[in-house]
């Protein structure tokens, strides 16, 4: 289903585009369905999952015991049906994997949380989402509970993964019962409505938002990576999974398509560089799914010259931009190209990836198979002549349902035609092959994670000494970009920066910390209207960074 070299993207005079691939059959399945329906599509003693920290191994027929006997579990012990959501609070593990299907098979809805939340982001999303149940780890179990007390959850539905340290809280595989989970039907109606997961993104400004993507979207964007080949799974067996599993990137991206592809994903609870190298020299891991920052890491880091790393046969770079420089080093030291991708929350996520048969550097690539896009200028809305910048529209089956219960905020984001706004410029050639240029949205990404600006300006606002403030991102080598704040202070008001990163940092998870700094200036610059100009301030700081 690849398109060969002489395929062009259907497109007019103007950046209106259709997928070049041909259109694929969306499954009218559910997820859990789709990914475990024909386990004789491998042998089921290839090993699904590893764990890199303890060489705990788990077939791909042991992995479909386990999740129906956890699925049989939980319908049995808390009752969990159709309909409801539990969330899970934990980072990478072998049963995060077990969990999340067999919340699925029985017809409910995952929803994920940043292992790295506070109590007060965390009750957030558990009231929003309303979570009857919470998974989590050992070391999480307390904020767990705290957070569960707060948003009306029993704590006798919350169940811990992962290591079985001492804990009072059961262990999901002790809820594990030999027993047929429930048969659970869907509609039609329901396959395209019914939420599979229930993501949190913070879209193109604003606090973070449910994103409902339902079992049609993830089965469609699984079915579309797999038909274009765009993760070589078929040449590479051998796969990482270090990106967490709580953001969608590892969630579909890695997780489901792997699983699906019946490839054998090796895990990383955190992500520590020297333990990654070990981990791709000792597994023969032949197949990256990485961020920028790690790319930065993998060719920059001399200790990546004291591991083989030979076994490596692909490499793909999404979740924030890689530079075209940084993708022709790496292209260069080791032998292979690094494909960059792209993909949102609220796309399901992915919509682009470099074809393996062309592959432009610093390009996203082309769009999926039932994919269509156009850039459209940022003020009239009209398309824009090929070549020209805009902000980039997407339509297709792996585009969100919408935001949970924020009709307005979904209507911003996706018009009545159907068309998501991405809030990234972007521009696209004669070939179809689009190129990021820069965000029309407000949002930070630190390592890929999202940072909304007005959730730090909200928290820098309730200082007493402070008067107003903006933030914006700043350029980093490692972590693609950091906060950075700007303070007017009250008159005749003291403080220090330090005072005011512990401030914030004492209020918020590690990767909204103000890593970019503190600067003290006598006003914050907007608009008529009030809107903050952060254009401005963007600027200001790259001829600050420029003296440096």
């Amino acid at each position: 289903m690849s398109p060969n070299t002489t395929t062009t993207t259907t497109r007019t005079s103007l950046s209106e585009f259709q997928s070049s691939y041909p259109p694929i059959q969306i499954p009218c399945t559910d997820l859990y369905s789709f990914i475990f329906g024909q386990l004789s599509r491998c042998s089921s003693n290839v090993p699904a999952l590893i764990d890199a920290a303890t060489d705990e191994q788990v077939s791909y027929s042991e992995l479909h015991a386990r999740i129906n006997r956890l699925a049989a579990g939980l319908s049995a012990h808390w009752g969990i049906k159709k309909g409801n959501v539990v969330a899970i609070y934990a980072p990478n593990t072998i049963d995060f994997v077990i969990s999340v299907y067999a919340i699925v098979r029985l017809g409910a809805t995952v929803t994920t949380a940043n292992a790295a939340y506070t109590s007060k982001e965390l009750v957030y999303q558990l009231r929003d989402a309303n979570a009857v149940a919470i998974l989590t780890v050992p070391s999480a179990l307390n904020v767990a509970r705290e957070s569960a007390l707060s948003a009306g959850i029993s704590t006798s539905r919350i169940a811990v993964m992962g290591s079985r340290a001492s804990s009072d809280a059961p262990h999901i595989r002790d809820l594990m019962v030999d027993l047929e989970p429930p048969k659970i039907v869907f509609t039609l109606d329901e396959l395209a409505q019914h939420p599979a997961f229930l993501c949190y993104s913070s879209g193109t400004t604003g606090r973070s938002k449910g994103v409902i993507l339902t079992h049609r979207n993830i089965t469609a964007n699984v079915a579309q990576n797999a038909a274009v080949k765009v993760t070589d799974y078929t040449q590479c067996r051998v796969w990482s999974a270090i990106l967490p599993f709580y953001h969608v990137y590892g969630l579909v991206s890695i997780m489901a398509v792997a699983l699906y592809q019946r490839c054998t994903l090796v895990i990383m609870e955190k992500f520590e560089f020297k333990a990654f190298l070990e981990m791709v020299q000792k597994y023969k891991v032949q197949g990256l799914q990485v961020a920028p920052p790690i790319v930065v890491q993998i060719l920059n880091n001399p200790l990546a010259k004291q591991y083989d790393l030979s076994s490596i046969k692909a490499m793909h770079s999404a979740a924030a931009p890689l530079s075209k420089d940084i993708e022709d080093a790496v292209s260069e030291r080791f032998g292979l190209p690094i494909k960059q991708g792209f993909g949102m929350t609220e796309s399901g996520p992915s919509s682009h990836s470099n074809p393996n048969h062309k592959i432009k550097s610093g390009s996203i690539g082309i769009l999926y198979p039932n994919m269509e896009a156009k850039i459209i200028h940022v003020e009239t809305g009209q398309t824009v002549p090929i070549g020209e910048e805009g902000e980039m529209c997407l339509r297709g089956p792996n585009i969100m349902k919408g935001y949970l219960n924020n009709a307005e905020a979904t209507r911003n984001t996706i018009d009545s035609e159907g068309w998501l706004h991405t809030g990234d410029i972007a521009r696209a050639d004669t070939e179809g092959y689009f190129y990021i240029v820069d965000r029309l949205k407000e949002l930070i990404k630190y390592k890929g994670f999202q940072v909304p600006p007005a959730e730090l300006e909200g928290i820098l606002l309730t200082h007493p000494m402070v008067l107003d403030a903006a933030v914006i991102p700043r350029n980093d080598a490692r972590a693609g970009e950091v906060p950075r704040a700007y303070i007017v202070l009250r008159p005749e008001s003291c403080v220090s920066e330090t005072e005011i990163r512990e401030f914030v940092d004492g209020k918020v998870s590690g990767h909204k910390k103000l890593r970019g700094g503190v600067r003290f200036i006598p006003a914050i610059p907007k608009s008529p209207s009030g809107k903050i100009l952060r254009r401005v301030l963007r600027d200001m700081d790259k001829r600050e960074m420029a003296k440096l």
